[in-house]
């Protein structure tokens, strides 16, 4: 192929390579001037020499310097791993050890701090053992009896009879001879009374303002406490609402239902023998006017409103939200036994309506341990409701009737029967025991009926039958056997179940 570069062209390369080969010599013989080639084998002999001599200088040498043989390296070696064999196995016991004294150490803690645990434990068994030993021998075993009567209702004849009025003063002590003994028996004698305190401008139905002297005469026959929370409470007004409760202080009588303020509790905790008892009263409201509730169809200002316990039968769970907070206070005072007082019913009505049983349940389910009632003027059933778990039972007695009026048969417009004439007497013993235990011992209804003579002027007597064979020698009065049995029948017809029912139950545990 021409060349068009312009350049000269290059030798062919192996050819120049071999040429200069030749000039300088044969290329193939490559005979050095300076140097001879030494055989491969002779060069590979003083290699090993070499190599031999550089390590023979760094192996040990045996004895006499020289070179041990096979054997003694064989030694060497076993020694050697033998040697560093121990100093493993050492070195595993020494770990080994330390393991040892670790875990021992931790078994030594554990066991310390078990040790330390149960003592600490038994030291607290032992403090606690203490303490439920020392209020064990605090608490202290005692017994309260509550007795508590129905409605005392001030119609006209006791505010006009000379039997009562001397024309200056009013005393009402001889109403209360025959029940005088039953209100001391008891630690504690509660009452309905339903009428405001006034001075002056006295009034019977359909509003009633009584004297003064009507507290004054249960303070000296033994009754203790008033429930106020009833229709008639409010039949003065604010002002009879308020001198009510500041009459009962200075006749040291205790009332509850209402309260002079807001800041006032709405219920009332007593001491009674060593035993602290939880009370509550409620009434029913009527229809609200001008937004206002109302009480017996009179509307409450704002000022009073809260003033009294009452709830709404369309509106039971204002009631239960009330004793919720506070059975939570009764809790908070250390209360041992609760007792709610309510004012509702159907008047002259001798058997409790739904709504009545409805509020029972829910106040047993709450804890309540006795309710007592009153209003229908009338006796009501009694029985013993149990919660809807089964865990408490609670003493219900739904009426328990009045206690004294004018509600005669005679005056009864179409009511012929006499059950207005009939009241009943509820009295609880309840007990507690040294280790705290309260139990309701002894649940007693005694009936009473209201003795009336008319001549020369309205007089009257309550009369507790208890023991009707001798009530004639024990008051004196005269022609009253018909009229106690008739009592005495109509009241057992209303309650005997009931009352049977419950007393099978008791001892009660609360």
């Amino acid at each position: 192929m021409e060349d068009h570069s312009g350049k000269k062209p290059k030798k062919d390369g192996i050819k120049a390579h071999k040429a200069a080969q030749e000039r300088k010599g044969d290329w193939r013989s490559r005979t050095p001037v300076n140097r001879e080639r030494k055989p491969q084998r002779e060069h590979s002999v003083q290699l090993r020499e070499d190599f031999g001599e550089r390590r023979t200088a760094r192996e040990p040498r045996d004895i006499g310097g020289e070179r041990p043989d096979r054997e003694t390296r064989r030694r060497q070696e076993t020694a050697r791993l033998k040697r560093r064999k121990r100093r493993q196995i050492q070195q595993l016991i020494v770990i080994g050890g330390i393991i040892a004294v670790l875990i021992f150490a931790i078994l030594l803690v554990k066991i310390t701090a078990k040790g330390i645990s149960k003592k600490t434990k038994e030291a607290k068994a032992k403090a606690e053992a203490l303490e439920l030993e020392k209020k064990e021998a605090e608490i202290k075993e005692a017994s309260a009896v509550i007795t508590t009567a129905g409605d005392i209702i001030m119609h006209k004849p006791f505010l006009e009879s000379s039997t009562y009025y001397n024309g200056e003063s009013y005393d009402y002590n001889a109403i209360f001879t025959y029940m005088k003994e039953i209100y001391e028996a008891a630690d504690f004698a509660a009452v309905t009374t339903e009428y405001a305190l006034t001075d002056g401008d006295y009034s019977g139905y359909p509003n009633f303002c009584a004297p003064d002297a009507i507290a004054e005469a249960l303070a000296a026959n033994g009754v203790d406490m008033c429930m106020l929370a009833n229709n008639h409470i409010y039949d003065n007004g604010d002002e009879g609402l308020q001198r009510t409760m500041d009459v009962l202080t200075e006749k040291n009588l205790l009332y509850t239902g209402v309260r002079k303020s807001e800041s006032d509790k709405n219920y009332i905790v007593q001491d009674i023998n060593g035993i602290k008892i939880g009370f509550l009263n409620y009434v029913y409201e009527t229809e609200v006017i001008d937004g206002m509730k109302s009480v017996n169809g009179i509307a409450v200002s704002e000022e009073s409103g809260n003033l009294i316990n009452s709830f709404q039968e369309a509106d039971p769970q204002s009631l239960y939200d009330d004793v919720e907070k506070i059975l939570a206070g009764m809790k908070e005072e250390g209360v041992e036994y609760t007792i709610a007082y309510m004012h509702w019913g159907v008047e002259y009505q001798t058997q409790e309506n739904s709504y009545q049983d409805a509020i029972a349940q829910k106040l047993c389910d709450m804890g309540i341990d006795a309710l007592i009632a009153s209003h229908p003027h009338v006796i009501q059933p009694v029985d013993l409701q149990e919660s809807s778990d089964g865990k408490h039972k609670m003493v219900c007695a739904y009426a328990i009737g009045n206690h004294l009026s004018n509600q005669r048969t005679e005056y009864m417009d179409g009511l012929t029967d006499g059950y207005s004439e009939d009241g009943m007497v509820v009295t609880l013993t309840i007990h507690r025991d040294t280790k705290g235990k309260i139990t309701l011992e002894k649940a007693d209804f005694t009936p009473t009926w209201v003795y009336h003579d008319q001549d020369p002027d309205d007089e009257y007597f309550i009369l507790p039958l208890g023991h009707p064979e001798e009530i004639k020698e024990a008051s004196g009065l005269g022609n009253i056997a018909e009229d106690v049995e008739q009592s005495l029948a109509r009241t057992n017809g209303i309650v005997g179940n009931g009352v049977e029912k419950v007393q099978e139950a008791l001892p009660l545990e609360q």
